[in-house]
This record gives C-alpha cells, sequence and structure tokens, in this order.
C-alpha cells in the first residue's frame, strides 16, 4: 500500500505532537517543571475543538497533529492541576473564563471559520499565564517542547490538504506563540544569569 505524501507528514506531524510533550510531561510528573493549569487546560480545550473544526474544513491530515495535542496537553493539565495549578491569578482566571465564554459562541454560529478565529484567540490568552510565568520563573518552560511544537505545526502545515484561512490559522498562530515563548524564555535566563 503506497503512502502519499500528505499522509506521511501528517502521521510525521502526529508523531512530533506525542514526541512534543513528554519532556514537558516527564518534568510535570516528577515535579521539576510547574505548567500553569489554566493555560494547559485552555490549550486542551482550544486544541480538540479546533482539530474537530480543521477536520470539517477539509484539513485532511494536517488536523492530526491537532488532534493528538489535545490528548498530550489534557495529560499535562491534570497532572498540573495534581501538582497545584501554579499560582493562579485573576488574569489567569480571566483568560480561563474568555476560553469558557467562547466556546458556546462558537456552537451557536456553527461556523468552522468563525470557529477557529474565536478559538486562536483563545489560544492566545492560554498564552498569558505561561508567558507571565515564564517571565518570573524561566527554568519552568521547556524549550525543547516549544522548539517541537513548531516543528509539529510546520509538517502540520505541510500536510494540510486543502489551504485556506480556517486551516492554515491556528497551526501558524502556535508557531508564531512559540517561537516569542522560546524568545522570552532565553532572553529571561540570560538576563538572570547576568545578575547572578
Amino acid at each position: 500500500m503506497e503512502i502519499d505524501l500528505k499522509t506521511l507528514l501528517g502521521i510525521t506531524a502526529a508523531i512530533v505532537a506525542v514526541i512534543n510533550y513528554l519532556p514537558y510531561l516527564y518534568g510535570v510528573v516528577r515535579q521539576t517543571l510547574h505548567p500553569h493549569a489554566f493555560s494547559w487546560i485552555i490549550f486542551t480545550l482550544i486544541t480538540a475543538t479546533v482539530s474537530v473544526a480543521q477536520f470539517t474544513e477539509g484539513a485532511g491530515a494536517g488536523a492530526w497533529a491537532t488532534g493528538t495535542t489535545s490528548i498530550t496537553t489534557f495529560l499535562i493539565a491534570c497532572f498540573a492541576l495534581k501538582n497545584g495549578g501554579y499560582r493562579i491569578t485573576r488574569s489567569d482566571s480571566l483568560s480561563f473564563l474568555g476560553a469558557l465564554i467562547a466556546i458556546p459562541v462558537w456552537i451557536i454560529t456553527q461556523d468552522p471559520l468563525v470557529a477557529i478565529i474565536i478559538l486562536t484567540g483563545i489560544e492566545v490568552l492560554g498564552f498569558f499565564p505561561t508567558y507571565r510565568k515564564a517571565w518570573h520563573k524561566p527554568g519552568d518552560e521547556s524549550i525543547l517542547a516549544f522548539s517541537l511544537t513548531i516543528c509539529k505545526y510546520g509538517l502540520a502545515l505541510a500536510a494540510t490538504q486543502t489551504y485556506s484561512l480556517a486551516t492554515v490559522l491556528f497551526p501558524i498562530a502556535l508557531i508564531i506563540l512559540s517561537a516569542a515563548l522560546i524568545c522570552e524564555v532565553v532572553m529571561r535566563k540570560k538576563i538572570k544569569n547576568a545578575v547572578k
């Protein structure tokens, strides 16, 4: 049986999606990393919903990485909650509330593009607690995990079978958000090391 290139890229992206969060999951289980529970709950809700919307819009194998990611982010969210959630602030609660409010809005509109735009906006909100935490504790974030996120969504974009705003907006946003977090962590680590 011959596998076409898009399917192969989709499988590779899904495998990277699992590998992507193994260092993070390992660190969370050992309690050497302390992810923000609200961010990871939001990531789980968003990736699960976006993967369904991407499939609806014809992304095909390009949506496999997003669907697989929702499973791994769910596991991280569970361990983050078990380990204490990591100091939830008012702004974190507002981000979480925004995520919960926007999902029924999508259900009412029943338009996959509107859903992906809303959910991508929520994903941006979901990153704010992590950016805030990384500013103060850059060592608590895994550069490897977010580098693999960039790789995973790059492969997912290449595997996408129908290119439209609905099928590419979310992966492009995740590449940008992850790159920004990596830059922040690297910069903050350098600053903290220079102060020592």
